[in-house]
């Protein structure tokens, strides 16, 4: 991976201005909207595979320096320029997830100007449709500061003629006194074009093992999403990967066909929780009892299918090492 410098705006964009000119400007897809993991090339490679398939793409090309909160990272010139040519709207996504400095960011005002500057000459990139905003682990307490700058962003970003995705926490309802409570589902998605939903996380890297994305939990998610004003504004967001917990060790992420390699390693068989729609196996390394969860093709196209009969966009994180048969679904796509 390069190291994460200054934002630029990459040399290539009077190309792809002129590939976009070459049409109509790009509409939001019907396909899946994927985030591409712009540090693996595993994943460009995913894109091109299934180019047809997919209405959006969300490259990870943008991050927050933790303390200072300026922003760094690098496009990607040859997935910008593949983006224009299969006319795929790309909306590269600032991601912090650093609390304290997502805080200052929304409630400093020097720093929040800084931070609306800063993407708002991101935005005007003629190689992008937009932004994606993934603002993470910061207060309930912040839940207004947040719907504010969403809102002021998604106005800036209108008036360039672009777009705004805000990424959230999927919830079953929401809990003021939790942490998910930063999210204003109502305000967020009345401001931004789209709202893609984290529709996993019961069980995570510290948790105890479990499923990631248990159905009857999804489910609960869906229908509070449904149930608001701007429903077909919502991305009910997919993880295609699992995670593998040792006896008293934090899980580790591994996308799919390594858990399958892993399984076959391991001698292991996995079966199906039908409770959770998530496949599940044990084994031993080193005398130390693992656990794996993880989802395949079924269970991440259940879970598009519940989304879809309630009216929402399905999206998937991230691309790449994914169960290949998922995209044989007209349920993709």
């Amino acid at each position: 991976m390069r190291n994460p410098r200054r934002a630029r705006i990459p040399r290539t964009a009077v190309v792809v201005a002129a590939l976009l000119l070459l049409g109509a400007a790009p509409a939001w897809g019907t396909g899946l909207q994927t985030f591409l993991l712009a540090s693996s090339p595993d994943s460009f490679a995913d894109l091109q595979a299934h180019a047809a398939a997919i209405g959006v793409v969300y490259p990870t090309y943008y991050e927050c320096q933790p303390g200072s909160g300026s922003i760094e990272g690098h496009d990607e010139p040859a997935i910008d320029a593949y983006a224009a040519a299969h006319r795929i709207p790309l909306l590269p996504r600032f991601n912090c997830q650093d609390g304290p400095t997502v805080e200052l960011i929304l409630t400093e005002p020097a720093l929040r100007a800084r931070t609306l500057a800063g993407l708002y000459a991101l935005a005007a990139n003629p190689a992008y449709a937009g932004l994606s905003l993934d603002l993470e682990n910061a207060g309930a307490e912040d839940r207004a500061a947040l719907s504010s700058f969403v809102a002021e962003l998604a106005r800036h970003l209108h008036a360039l003629h672009r777009r705004l995705a805000v990424v959230v926490d999927g919830v079953p309802r929401e809990e003021p006194r939790r942490q998910t409570y930063l999210y204003d589902d109502r305000a967020l998605s009345a401001a931004a074009d789209s709202v893609f939903v984290l529709g996993w996380g019961v069980h995570w890297e510290g948790s105890a093992p479990g499923p990631i994305a248990p159905l009857p939990w999804v489910r609960q998610v869906v229908a509070h999403l449904a149930s608001l004003p701007y429903a077909r504004r919502f991305v009910l967001g997919t993880p295609m990967y699992g995670l593998d917990w040792g006896a008293s060790q934090r899980g580790v992420a591994h996308q799919y066909s390594d858990i399958a390699a892993l399984a076959g390693a391991a001698g292991a068989k996995p079966l199906r929780d039908r409770s959770a729609d998530e496949l599940t196996f044990a084994y031993q390394r080193n005398g130390i009892a693992h656990r794996v969860w993880y989802l395949d093709a079924r269970a991440v196209l259940d879970r598009f299918k519940l989304a879809r009969a309630h009216g929402l966009a399905v999206g998937v994180w991230r691309l790449g090492r994914e169960d290949q048969a998922l995209w044989a679904s007209p349920f993709v796509g």
